[in-house]
């Protein structure tokens, strides 16, 4: 036990500290070997001369010769150790105990001394002996006391040595001279472990401050690149956003000036079209970021989800000539249907709108225990040395020029977000000039006993609707915005400020669809006026909270009542009426 430096620390358990702890320890023992071969020159010609006169050539210069070899070729084993350091290709523990059994080897041949000074030596030079051994152990305590086992083989074969030597051979008052030196053995070994404990803490406390200094870089480093890349993504925003702002008020006041035609509306719906798809998506992206989307992962087939894609992306592939395909399958994963169909949209938005010619692939491709959900395009590739940069916001490789209709670069980081929020991997494969592979790495899933997956398309939308809607809206604008769209709509519509106001209304009158705004004046929001419809509408078909926010409860709202995240699209909207009403479709 004295001679592992495991029983010494066993607090160390972590196997890098260890190595590391060791990797400090050989560094000081290194230094101590160079101290003992300073002293090594002139130790052993000072016992051989005042021994010399008294033991007699053989036994005085025979050890010191001995001692002068092990010197050379210790001082051979530093400049390896060097090297090897050097090199980097050194395992500390090998090198320590290298130096311990050559630290061993030394102190026995020191120890050889001992025989013929007790045995032919006066009470006088035994007292020198005692003396020297004790300076070289307490020397050596010092200088090896940061590795234990190169500490106790340092000095315990001189001290054990001598005293076992005194005992035995001693012809006179010897007795004194052994328990002294097993009790000097004790003391320096006690005193020992007490320095290199406390080297040893001193070391590991070290170290810590080292990786707290180095994490804490290393998250300095990740803050400023995190403060850069948002730095970037509101610069490319704020032009993003600025562009139909500016377009719009140019138009206003085109009409405002008594142009009332068609295609100036038209181009002003144009550019809300882009502000709105703008607004979605960067905020989509503020809300992964603040761990405000939750992922409920649960099993579903695979192929509503496909034809569902396949139904709202068919019409943009076929007024940009492509194909459109899906390879069937009956595959079920563990998912979000929800946020997967959110990244795979993404993905085959992006592949038609880079794809010229050829066309795009919807399939999936199995992988042990995964399922890999591709999108394949025949568009223009991706460079090798942007495989990364594609993923970050607002970047667009053949966009130069910020063309709106080309998208805003915000696909790609989009499905980063909602990858690592659900655990699937992204796949990505390019070749210039061949097209491009994009997919999700899925976890498979059993299809539920008699579970028949019905199809996720939209339900189709015609005019007019038939039905009464309660509005609940605090926001004067928006609220007369929502009543005069209604209409347009066919819907009677009724509008309300407060919760009280919509209880008053819900007290006089049946209505078919309550929208609320989450946010309202007084005690009450927009959650509590669904639930005292739902209670006091029998006839009640659609429940609706529009916001803009998105907090924790909201999620679970969603398992009742319907959430639309403002800006609501109008035909969003419609769909749901069209979908609760049965008119219009």
């Amino acid at each position: 036990m004295m001679l592992s430096a495991d029983a010494m620390f066993p607090q160390v358990s972590e196997a890098g500290t260890r190595l590391q702890l060791e990797g400090r320890a050989l560094t000081l023992l290194l230094e101590g070997v160079r101290t003992t071969l300073i002293t090594a020159m002139i130790g052993p010609a000072l016992i051989a001369w005042l021994t010399l006169s008294d033991i007699g050539w053989v036994y005085a210069l025979a050890p010191a010769v001995v001692l002068y070899g092990l010197s050379l070729e210790r001082f051979a084993f530093l400049r390896r150790a060097e090297r090897a350091r050097t090199r980097g290709a050194t395992h500390p523990r090998q090198w320590l105990r290298a130096i311990t059994w050559r630290t061993g080897l030394s102190a026995c041949v020191v120890a050889s001394w001992g025989y013929p000074v007790v045995t032919v030596g006066g009470d006088t030079l035994v007292f020198v002996i005692l003396a020297l051994a004790t300076i070289v152990s307490a020397s050596s305590v010092t200088q090896f006391c940061c590795w234990p086992p190169a500490m106790w083989a340092s000095f315990t074969p001189i001290l054990l040595g001598l005293g076992a030597q005194l005992l035995l051979f001693g012809q006179g008052h010897e007795l004194f001279g052994a328990v002294f030196s097993v009790l000097l053995w004790l003391t320096l070994g006690m005193a020992g472990l007490r320095f290199a404990r406390t080297l040893h803490n001193d070391m590991a406390t070290r170290l810590r401050n080292e990786s707290l200094v180095r994490e804490l870089e290393d998250k300095r480093a990740q803050a400023e690149a995190a403060n850069a890349a948002k730095s970037r993504f509101f610069a490319a925003a704020s032009h993003d956003l600025r562009q139909p702002l500016q377009a719009m008020s140019l138009y206003l006041s085109v009409l405002q000036a008594g142009r009332q035609d068609a295609d100036t509306l038209a181009r002003m719906g144009e550019c809300m079209d882009a502000l709105d798809r703008m607004l979605a998506v960067v905020m989509d992206l503020s809300r992964l970021d603040a761990g405000q989307v939750l992922a409920t992962p649960q099993p579903m087939a695979v192929q509503p989800l496909l034809d569902s894609l396949a139904g709202m992306f068919e019409g943009a592939a076929r007024l940009k000539g492509l194909q459109l395909r899906v390879h069937r399958t009956t595959a079920w994963v563990s998912s979000d249907p929800a946020l997967l169909e959110r990244a795979l949209s993404n993905l085959l938005a992006n592949a038609i709108r880079y794809t010229a010619r050829g066309g795009v692939l919807l399939g999936v491709r199995r992988r042990g225990v995964h399922l890999v959900v591709c999108v394949f395009d025949t568009g223009q590739g991706i460079p090798d040395d942007a495989s990364e940069t594609i993923f970050e916001e607002f970047v667009q490789l053949d966009n130069p020029e910020r063309d709106p209709t080309r998208g805003v670069g915000l696909g790609l980081s989009t499905v980063r977000r909602v990858a690592a929020l659900l655990g699937h991997r992204v796949v990505f494969r390019s070749r210039l000039g061949r097209g491009s592979l994009f997919a999700l790495e899925v976890p498979r899933a059993e299809p539920e006993p008699g579970a028949r997956p019905a199809s996720t398309r939209p339900a189709p939308i015609s005019a007019p609707l038939r039905g009464r809607v309660l509005v609940v809206e605090d926001n004067a604008p928006v609220r007369d915005a929502l009543l005069r769209l209604l209409d347009s709509w066919g819907l009677q519509a009724e509008a309300a400020r407060t919760a009280e106001e919509a209880s008053a209304l819900i007290a006089e009158m049946a209505f078919d669809v309550v929208l609320s705004d989450w946010r309202l004046p007084g005690a009450r929001d927009g959650l509590s006026v669904l639930r005292e419809a739902h209670e006091r509408l029998p006839g009640l078909r659609l429940g609706l909270l529009m916001t803009g926010e998105d907090v924790q409860h909201l999620h679970q709202a969603g398992q009742t009542f319907p959430v639309l995240r403002k800006p609501v699209r109008p035909l969003r909207l419609r769909a749901l009426l069209a979908s609760r009403l049965g008119g219009g479709g």
